[in-house]
C-alpha cells in the first residue's frame, strides 16, 4: 500500500511539473535594432497587470489601438495611439519613445498629464505584438505593470491565448485578463485636411 501512495506522489509531481510552461522558450526579448517587427498599426485585444491598482485604470478603457511608425530619427520611433474610454470618449495622440537595444521610454500627454513608460517587446504569435509596458510616477519610482497583446487585426486562436497566459505567468502578471472591444476610435488624422490644401481641391473643382 506504501509502495502504491509513493507511485500516486510521483505521478501527481510529474504531472504538475509537465504543466508548468517553458520560460526560457515563451519569454524571449524581440531585438528592435531594425525595428521593422513593430511597425505598422495595432489593436489591443486584451492584457493584464501585476499590481491590483492597475486593474482599475486598465478596466477604465474600451478599445485601443495605435500605430509604430520611423522618425527622422534612427533611435526614435513615432507612437500614435487612440483609446475609447468606458464612458464612449475618445482620447488619442502622437507621443516618441526612444529605442535602445531591446527597450523602449515613451512620454504621453493625455489631458494635459505627463507620464512615462518603459516598454519590453517580446517575440510571440504572427502578426502579434507582446507588449511589456512599465508605468513610472513623476518621482521616477515604479506605479507597476501592464503586459499588452495587440494584434494586426481583431482575432485571436485559442492556441494563441493559451500561450499568452503561460508568457503572463512567467513574467508574473494577474492571470486575469482585461478583454477590449472592437468598437475603435476613428482616426483624427484621416478626418482633418489642412485648410490650404482644402482650398485648392475646391478651386481645382470649381
Amino acid at each position: 500500500m506504501a509502495a502504491q501512495l509513493v507511485v500516486a506522489l510521483l505521478a501527481l509531481v510529474s504531472l504538475g511539473a509537465a504543466s508548468e510552461p517553458n520560460c526560457t522558450e515563451l519569454v524571449k526579448p524581440l531585438v528592435l535594432d531594425s525595428h521593422s517587427p513593430i511597425y505598422g498599426k495595432w489593436v489591443l485585444h486584451f492584457g493584464t497587470w501585476d499590481e491590483p491598482d492597475l486593474k482599475s485604470d486598465l478596466g477604465s478603457v474600451k478599445s485601443s489601438w495605435l500605430e509604430l511608425y520611423p522618425s527622422s530619427h534612427a533611435e526614435v520611433i513615432n507612437v500614435y495611439w487612440a483609446d475609447r474610454l468606458n464612458e464612449d470618449k475618445c482620447l488619442q495622440g502622437l507621443a516618441t519613445a526612444t529605442v535602445s537595444g531591446i527597450t523602449t521610454h515613451a512620454t504621453f500627454v493625455i489631458n494635459g498629464h505627463t507620464s512615462y513608460h518603459d516598454g519590453k517587446y517580446y517575440e510571440t504569435c504572427e502578426d502579434c505584438l507582446l507588449s511589456e509596458d512599465t508605468t513610472l510616477l513623476p518621482d521616477g519610482k515604479t506605479k507597476g505593470r501592464y503586459l499588452f497583446l495587440y494584434t494586426r487585426n481583431t482575432t485571436l486562436e485559442s492556441s494563441e491565448l493559451e500561450k499568452f497566459k503561460n508568457q503572463a505567468e512567467c513574467l508574473r502578471f494577474s492571470p486575469e485578463l482585461h478583454f477590449m472591444s472592437t468598437d475603435l476610435c476613428p482616426d483624427d488624422r484621416e478626418t482633418t485636411t489642412p485648410a490650404a490644401e482644402k482650398t485648392e481641391n475646391e478651386e481645382g473643382e470649381a
